[in-house]
């Protein structure tokens, strides 16, 4: 049932792959607003004022060329829909690549997500398979990593080593890729995006990493507990 503001909070949880993860942040939120407006089945909650428009809220963006079992938009309906019905429903209107799995009322806030998983694997035409692992390993052993980091603030140092910032599996070949998970800070107040690993490593051992895949497959809170 709505709450007393006439509301119902709703958080969808989606996939995106494919051909969608060449989809900026940006047009990301412009193909909900389109696929919500096709949508007639579900009555969007829209703010008030001169420019009525609907409330979309992405608790983490999603790096461009990024796949993602776990991205999740936040929108409002004025009137109760059972969770699966909304789910049906979005996943008629929403375009290849996006593909809704899970409709429920937040738990969380966005501002409590601290960490991220991701799948990562590359390949490295033309060098010795053991040379890569050989120097990945050297790489992520050291005590210092440090690359440059874009932030608001103009370019910084930051040490990838420093209050666990990153972690990373051990690296393996698998059907001549280079697989590893990683676990990044991530977040409203700072946040470690997957290329910085990489940038890391060639930066290091001068190998280039090629055709890189990385797919989002979980967000925590500081407690380690899913983002819900």
């Amino acid at each position: 049932m709505s709450n007393e503001n006439g509301y119902e909070d709703i958080r969808l949880f989606y996939s995106k792959t494919g051909s969608a993860k060449y989809i900026s942040h940006l047009d990301t939120m412009r193909t909900f607003q389109r696929a919500f407006r096709r949508c007639k089945d579900l009555d969007f909650w829209y703010t008030e004022g001169f420019n009525p428009h609907l409330y979309l809220t992405f608790a983490l963006p999603l790096s461009l060329g990024y796949e993602s079992n776990v991205e999740t938009v936040d929108f409002r309906l004025s009137s109760h829909i059972p969770n699966k019905e909304i789910v049906d429903k979005i996943n008629k209107v929403l375009p290849s690549g996006f593909k809704a799995y899970k409709a429920a009322k937040p738990v969380m806030n966005a501002k409590v997500i601290r960490f991220a998983d991701y799948n990562i694997s590359f390949t490295a035409e033309g060098i010795d398979p053991e040379e890569v692992l050989a120097q990945w390993y050297r790489c992520f052993t050291r005590e210092s990593v440090t690359v440059k980091k874009a932030t608001k603030r103009g370019v910084e140092d930051v040490n990838l080593k420093e209050g666990e910032k990153v972690r990373l599996s051990k690296l393996k070949l698998f059907e001549n890729r280079f697989c590893f998970k990683a676990r990044l800070v991530s977040g409203v107040e700072f946040n470690i995006n997957p290329g910085l690993v990489l940038q890391a490593f060639k930066e290091f051992s001068e190998i280039v990493p090629e055709d890189i895949e990385v797919k989002r497959v979980a967000v925590y809170n500081g407690k380690m507990e899913e983002f819900c």
